[in-house]
């Protein structure tokens, strides 16, 4: 998977890490509040409190730090999931326990980083971004490289069914906690389910009845069922 870090001149590398993450979160904010063709390195220079001649030392032009700012956002996204793989209810936990634990994982992700998931809805539903398909296409394929391995164990135990290809499972998957999540940050994408705004207690509960729903056409049936 290719990484964009190299959109970076080494003169932003050079950069203490707190200014570093300055850069980063103006442009962040300003990507995800105006999306990419409106927005302006005038204010994001501004708000990282850079002067503005700055951003063309550290990035070639605006693409480039798009490109930047997205690699960060992938990055986290991974290190989120990472932190909760294995946090499911067994001492080997379970493949439905896993998937919890990545929706779980993907709420905690947009609690803490409400603009950066903003900026990956802006890259998903505006035309105008640059390299948008190819950015796209590598979180799926990170879905893929996650869930690949564990579903070719979940079936070796017999917990999902022979029959159903790897790519379908993954694709019914990846659907589901998109949905979940988009419908979780926008309640006008969440069908109802008022999920934004549950008691933690009760959007657990609609994380499980996911959960279940999954399970039950997933899972093999078993004999006297």
């Amino acid at each position: 998977m290719k990484k964009y870090a190299a959109t970076a001149k080494a003169t932003f590398a050079n950069l203490p890490s707190d200014k570093q993450q300055r850069v980063v979160t103006a442009a962040i904010r300003e990507f995800a509040a105006s999306g990419y063709q409106r927005a302006s390195l005038n204010t994001i220079v501004r708000q990282a409190d850079i002067a503005k001649g700055s951003v063309y030392q550290y990035f070639a032009n605006k693409e480039a730090l798009f490109l930047y700012v997205f690699e960060q956002f992938s990055l986290a996204v991974k290190r989120e999931v990472k932190a909760h793989a294995g946090k499911g209810k067994g001492a080997i936990p379970g493949f439905f326990d896993q998937v919890r634990e990545v929706l779980l994982a993907g709420i905690a992700f947009i609690d803490a980083n409400p603009e950066a998931f903003e900026l990956y809805l802006k890259i998903l539903f505006e035309q105008e971004v640059p390299q948008r398909e190819k950015l796209v296409s590598q979180l799926r394929l990170f879905s893929a490289e996650y869930f690949t391995p564990l579903l070719e164990e979940a079936k070796a135990r017999g917990e999902i069914r022979a029959d159903v290809a790897t790519a379908t499972v993954i694709f019914l998957l990846d659907a589901v906690i998109e949905r979940f999540l988009q419908g979780y940050a926008k309640p006008y994408l969440d069908s109802g389910l008022g999920l934004a705004g549950k008691d933690r207690s009760l959007l657990i509960n609609e994380i499980d009845a996911v959960i279940a729903i999954l399970r039950d056409g997933l899972a093999p049936e078993q004999n006297g069922a």
